[in-house]
């Protein structure tokens, strides 16, 4: 602390024989600085104040550190539980979804999905011998016991399916890179497309045909059923045919979603009876 400092008036009047003559006006007026050292127990008084305020102010400091950590995990713990009720919204979609399929499908069987081990459940998008692609399952019968157009479709329909619709150029491909050459080259697998009425091409869901991907002009006799012939040419491999012919075939169904904890991974192995 700095010394601290006193004012106090001198008054000198100047020595005169006609010292009575002196005006009261014509006084000198001076000033002079006294300074006066603090008392050591002013100087302890002052430490201990400041000791007090800096001791305050490390201890609000220290509240907030703590205050401030606290608020950072409780933010922390506010996104690990939007996470987790995100997660459990999701998957409770997925169980209403995956009720959903099962009470309308009249012949679900769990086992044609799902493998049961001592761990639990393990179950698939498609069942066992079908092979997904997108959001459809496929199965391609490779056995030697062929079936007519109808034959076919009434087979599909076991599995609540039908004879495949092919409706994008990357589905023809896919389709194409699964099907084989057979006996002989008039031979190959019926699919959804057929000649309603003799009239118009139409898939067995009742859409009319827009696209198609024909490896020569279908024949506009008698040959009202659609072959997916095996093809080097991916997007050339269609061919009219008669419905009674017995070939092999290829059904299509909806992908079925499980819930996350019951999802295995897809077996994209081909097909077999």
């Amino acid at each position: 602390m700095e010394d601290e400092s006193c004012y106090s008036s001198v008054i000198f009047k100047p020595f005169d024989k006609e010292k009575s003559k002196v005006r009261q006006s014509d006084e000198f007026v001076l000033y002079g600085e006294v300074k006066r050292k603090q008392s050591s127990e002013e100087t302890s008084h002052t430490e201990i104040t400041d000791y007090i305020h800096v001791s305050k102010h490390n201890n609000i400091l220290a509240q907030y550190t703590k205050e401030r950590a606290a608020n950072l995990q409780l933010l922390a713990d506010k996104e690990v539980l939007e996470q987790e009720t995100a997660r459990l919204a999701t998957q409770g979609q997925q169980m209403n979804s995956t009720l959903d399929f099962i009470i309308h499908k009249i012949s679900f069987s769990g086992d044609k999905y799902c493998q049961f081990t001592g761990n639990g459940a393990r179950c698939t998008s498609c069942p066992q011998n079908w092979i997904q692609n997108g959001s459809s399952c496929y199965y391609f019968h490779k056995g030697n016991t062929w079936n007519t157009w109808t034959e076919s479709q009434k087979y599909c329909e076991k599995y609540e399916a039908q004879l495949a619709i092919i409706d994008s150029v990357g589905e023809q491909e896919f389709i194409n890179q699964h099907t084989e050459f057979y006996y002989d080259a008039y031979h190959g697998y019926w699919i959804g497309l057929y000649k309603k009425m003799g009239l118009t091409w139409v898939w067995t869901n009742d859409a009319q045909l827009e696209r198609g991907f024909w490896s020569d002009r279908p024949d506009e006799r008698y040959s009202y059923c659609v072959l997916s012939m095996p093809s080097k040419n991916l997007v050339r491999s269609w061919r009219s045919a008669s419905c009674s012919m017995k070939n092999r075939w290829i059904c299509e169904m909806d992908v079925l979603t499980w819930p996350t904890f019951l999802q295995a991974q897809q077996n994209h192995s081909d097909p077999s009876t």
